[in-house]
């Protein structure tokens, strides 16, 4: 991918209603990263989810990336991978940290991106437009909406 290439890409244009997951709520937030995990491996045939899962949960340990705004972050570089892949959790109840700050989770942005130098910046980039887009009235829009299509369109604004 060039580096024009990359700057085109949009917070929109890495979820499909596919890699939607909407949730009443979910028992713990290291199985909802596993759940997206498998979300995204399913384009990803040559990734191997419960190492995927392991990398993105060891970096969780590190720094959790829940924002007080009721977003999660969890991402990972993978050596794997040649184009970002990402999933969306809505859960319509919060889910509660258990380790650290307790900061309740509304919605989860699972996060890959190619572990290749010339990707980085990308990846910094896009980190920072999540945690932009998903304000507390943002993240309440997507929480009211009632099916994975709304919710990828919604991103795709």
């Amino acid at each position: 991918m060039s580096t024009n290439e990359q700057s085109k890409i949009s917070l929109g244009s890495l979820i499909t209603p596919a890699r939607v997951l909407l949730a009443e709520d979910y028992p713990s937030k290291k199985e909802l990263i596993s759940a997206l995990v498998q979300v995204v491996c399913r384009d990803y045939k040559q990734l191997d989810p419960a190492d995927v899962a392991a990398q993105v949960l060891k970096r969780e340990e590190g720094i959790s990336t829940t924002l007080d705004t009721g977003l999660s972050i969890p991402h990972a570089r993978l050596e794997e991978l040649t184009d970002f892949a990402a999933a969306v959790a809505v859960l319509r109840k919060p889910l509660r940290e258990t380790s650290g700050n307790e900061l309740p989770i509304r919605v989860m942005f699972l996060f890959l991106s190619p572990a290749k130098p010339a990707f980085f910046q990308k990846h910094l980039q896009i980190l920072s437009a999540l945690a932009e887009k998903f304000k507390p009235e943002f993240i309440e829009e997507l929480a009211s909406l009632s099916n994975a299509e709304e919710v990828a369109l919604r991103l795709a604004r």
